[in-house]
């Protein structure tokens, strides 16, 4: 597939991860066949997890958010959206069971961007999962244990009435692929494909915002299945008594039922009807506030706001039941302002650059320089040119950059011998928006670590190459160790024969005690011949060796050698040294 050009994206209706998260087995077997009859081998079991955000979110997940966070303009002209870096993410876990589709159908997301005005909501912190869902929501979640996350708190007709329909979930939420190369639409270092998920609500001028990102997975309980608001077909039958000028003077209940803040809402407006609310007991509820009323109710929800109740047979109303959602991310923004960036530059009146009221008129170059006061760092006042990114003909570009501070970018006006601070200026303020960016910042710190790895990488290759001669690596991929270990190895054998004494059996026969001419004057033998048949060199072993008889030693017993005081001294002091040899290393003394 050919890559968007910059400027440029390709929407994808989604894109399916090859396996969704939950637990796996994977079954290894063989199947063999010896002349036509199978002969299957004993396969194994293998077990594993595909895990992916549930509860939680990380925060680098995030690539960017619509409106931006904490902003302030005219967004009411958008839907709020957020990107998610990973492509896959909105589809790696079911709706719920009721939403499976086939391999060539449109997966239902998992996740919803809804969006609050700041007095619709409650963002509740680190709750435990079982306060979040009801009992047989956290049952179809598989009921894990230890699970604590963030939650956002609404009315539940509220949330019913604005959450979208599971197959409007399938047409806010799409992948886009962008141009890596794209500043505007690429962000950090991603492959340029994003998971997109939309809000269905616009917001409206003069207000604040909150944006939630949150888990809709098996909350069936909440999504709407259709757009048509059903009121109830046994509401307001039978005119009775009942008089109830506002909806939160009713009271709070502590068993609940199924009157809810729009049915509250009726009472109001048709203050002399009867309110009919499911007829599951036998029982009358006495409603006191500003008038009294008289419903047949029944048990359903909880939490609710009013203060005065005056309740027969133990039965109470709950008018405002809450509901949740897991939190996976938000951000707020205020939606204020007319008019786009783009309406309002169409707008300017250029003739304000250097054309307005003479009290005020400003000195103005053809370039758009001002003279503004400064103060240097010694703390003398002086005057310095400044202009702003905004002038009345093009400019070329700075060729003397990049800079690495912002004194490096101020300049001297060779015709008034001014300094021009424009360009300090603009480093300076996009130093300090850059670092007020969390994630730049991280991104930065990465790439540091990068480069410094990278360039003490290649320093210790250029100091091995250079002390050790050895070939230098063209390709930085290369293992450095295996590389250079082969390189000295080869360099080491490089001349050497193969050995032709494998055994060592000619470097044993070098030995002196297998010399026969050492051999024959050790033992004083005739010739030289009689020292090789001692050695075993000829096959007449069976000959006699005859022994220099001037030299023959006489024949004593053991008497004699052991009064043989001398001798044995000598002995004695010639073991002594020996065991010196031993001990001291150096040579025989």
């Amino acid at each position: 597939m050919v890559d968007p050009r910059v400027g440029e994206m390709i929407l994808f209706d989604y894109i399916r991860p090859p396996l969704t998260a939950g637990e796996y087995r994977m079954r290894v077997g063989t199947e063999v066949a010896i002349d036509g009859t199978g002969q299957p081998l004993p396969g194994q079991d293998f077990f594993f997890d595909v895990e992916g955000p549930r509860f939680a979110l990380a925060p680098n997940e995030v690539a960017g958010v619509f409106p931006p966070r904490n902003g302030h303009g005219p967004f009411d002209s958008a839907l709020p959206h957020v990107a998610l870096g990973r492509r896959t993410l909105p589809w790696e876990r079911p709706l719920g069971d009721a939403y499976t589709v086939g391999a060539d159908e449109t997966p239902y997301p998992f996740l919803a961007l809804v969006m609050f005005e700041q007095s619709e909501c409650t963002i509740r912190r680190n709750l435990a999962l079982t306060d979040v869902v009801p009992h047989d929501v956290f049952v179809r979640l598989g009921q894990p244990s230890g699970i604590r996350c963030d939650a956002v708190e609404a009315d539940q007709q509220f949330l019913k009435e604005i959450l979208p329909m599971p197959e409007e979930l399938q047409l806010l939420t799409h992948v886009r692929q962008v141009n890596v190369d794209d500043r505007e639409l690429a962000a950090g270092d991603s492959d340029g494909y994003f998971a997109v998920v939309m809000s269905n609500r616009v917001p409206r001028s003069g207000a604040d915002y909150v944006c939630c990102l949150v888990s809709v997975e098996e909350r069936t309980d909440l999504l709407p299945v259709t757009d048509y608001a059903d009121t109830g077909s046994d509401i307001f039958q039978n005119a009775a008594v009942a008089e109830i000028s506002e909806t939160f003077a009713l009271s709070k209940s502590s068993l609940g039922t199924s009157v809810i803040a729009s049915e509250a809402d009726k009472f109001a407006k048709f203050p002399a009807q009867e309110l009919v609310v499911g007829n599951t007991f036998a029982g009358t509820a006495n409603i006191t506030a500003t008038g009294n009323a008289t419903a047949i109710g029944s048990v359903t929800a909880t939490a609710g706001v009013s203060v005065n109740a005056n309740v027969n047979a133990g039965i109470t109303a709950v008018l405002y039941p809450k509901a949740q959602l897991v939190l996976l991310y938000s951000w707020t923004f205020t939606c204020e302002g007319d008019g786009t960036f783009r309406q309002l530059m169409q707008g300017l009146d250029v003739g304000m650059i250097g054309d307005v009221e003479p009290a005020t008129k400003l000195e103005v170059t053809d370039t758009g320089h001002i003279k503004i006061d400064v103060t240097d760092r010694l703390g003398a006042p002086e005057q310095s040119w400044y202009r702003g990114p905004l002038v009345a003909q093009p400019l070329t570009r700075d060729a003397l950059g990049p800079y690495h501070s912002a004194d490096q970018a101020r300049r001297v006006v060779a015709e008034t011998g001014a300094e021009n601070i424009s360009y300090a200026a603009a480093f300076e303020v996009g130093r300090l928006l850059a670092a007020a960016d969390a994630r730049l910042a991280q991104e930065l710190m990465r790439w540091r670590r990068g480069s410094f790895r990278s360039s003490a990488r290649q320093s210790a290759i250029d100091l091995l190459r250079v002390a050790m001669r050895l070939s230098l690596i063209e390709n930085p991929l290369d293992p450095v160790a295996l590389r250079y270990s082969v390189d000295v190895l080869e360099k080491v054998t490089k001349g050497i024969a193969p050995p032709t004494d494998p055994f060592g059996v000619d470097a044993l026969l070098a030995s002196p005690l297998l010399q026969p001419e050492r051999v024959a004057k050790a033992f004083a033998l005739k010739t030289i011949d009689d020292a090789v048949r001692l050695l075993g060199a000829d096959v007449a072993l069976t000959q006699s060796v005859l022994v220099d008889g001037g030299r023959a030693a006489p024949t004593t017993n053991l008497d004699q050698v052991l009064s043989d005081q001398a001798g044995l001294a000598a002995l004695a002091e010639l073991r002594q040294r020996a065991f010196a040899n031993l001990q001291e290393p150096g040579g025989v003394q």
